[in-house]
């Protein structure tokens, strides 16, 4: 038993009947420390957790690969979970695997990985990010699988071309979103940038321009703008959930913006998190008001 537990223990506290028929423990043995106030509790068929351990977000995911067996690869929103993509939140237990049958609570989709699409960060066997993303496009809705896209392409911004293969689940929905951005423009610098692009989607303003970078007299670029509107003059500042435990850079992009005010004469207008998902139909509005005046200001349009 202290074998096995301190297999365990580098499991995240985990293990399997497999793993306690190879240190001699019996079936009987292995009941009997299984209760309240035992040595470890039955967490799946055929896997075990050790008692009093803390919580960790990783273990529901191990412990659904040891459940599946070498085979198995976590996949689809698990993947999506392990490679911090956006849009995808809580943890899914999730996976490709031989088999179809499973207990409840984990979804199994039934099909082999081959070993191109497998990659393993830690402890975790998953999908590599092309391949969670194409599984991903089968089983989210538009708008999440845009958030999950433009986080990707953070990541590897050579994929988007591809991401799309033919023939397979979720292509059409893949080819429908990635239409949204125009082919090879830099992905957002974060998930509220993407989330405000879907909103003023709601106003009558054109695309706005990405990751504009502003450049002084003596080449020297003083900032990058996330969003902007160049004909106008006018960019987006976005403040993320942290903002406020980041006083240092706060202070710094308050510096940056009164700079490049200065320097182009364009009108910033800033929007928080909140903004951008409490208020849509607001920050839609404020947008294309801010646009019209700038416009107008500028002789590009009629005064409202």
């Amino acid at each position: 038993m202290a074998r096995l537990e301190a297999l365990a223990q580098t499991r995240l506290g985990l293990f399997s009947v497999s793993d306690a028929t190879a240190h001699g423990l019996s079936s009987q043995l292995l009941e009997h420390h299984n209760h309240a106030g035992g040595r470890w509790s039955r967490v799946l068929p055929g896997v075990y957790q050790l008692a009093g351990l803390g919580p960790d977000r990783r273990r529901p995911l191990l412990a659904a690969l040891l459940w599946g067996g070498d085979q198995a690869v976590l996949s689809h929103r698990a993947a999506g979970f392990v490679l911090r993509l956006d849009g995808i939140s809580g943890i899914r237990q999730e996976m490709w695997a031989p088999t179809g049958h499973s207990p409840r609570g984990i979804i199994v989709h039934r099909g082999i990985v081959g070993p191109d699409e497998v990659v393993t960060t830690g402890l975790l066997r998953h999908t590599t990010l092309l391949r969670t993303v194409r599984d991903l496009a089968a089983v989210l809705n538009d708008d999440t699988l845009e958030l999950v896209i433009e986080s990707a392409l953070r990541r590897d911004p050579t994929s988007e071309g591809d991401l799309v293969m033919s023939g397979r689940n979720g292509t059409a929905r893949l080819r429908r979103v990635l239409g949204r951005r125009p082919f090879g423009a830099p992905p957002t610098d974060s998930e509220l940038e993407t989330r405000y692009l879907q909103v003023i989607r709601m106003a009558d303003v054109p695309p706005p321009v990405r990751q504009h970078r502003v450049i002084n007299e003596r080449g020297i670029c003083i900032g990058r703008l996330d969003l902007c509107w160049p004909e106008v003059g006018l960019w987006v500042e976005l403040d993320g959930r942290a903002s406020h435990d980041r006083p240092k850079a706060l202070l710094y992009d308050r510096h940056r913006q009164n700079e490049v005010a200065v320097r182009l004469q364009w009108l910033p207008i800033r929007f928080t998190w909140d903004d951008v998902t409490g208020r849509p139909r607001a920050t839609a509005r404020f947008t294309e008001d801010s646009y019209r005046r700038r416009a107008a200001w500028l002789g590009h349009a009629q005064p409202p």
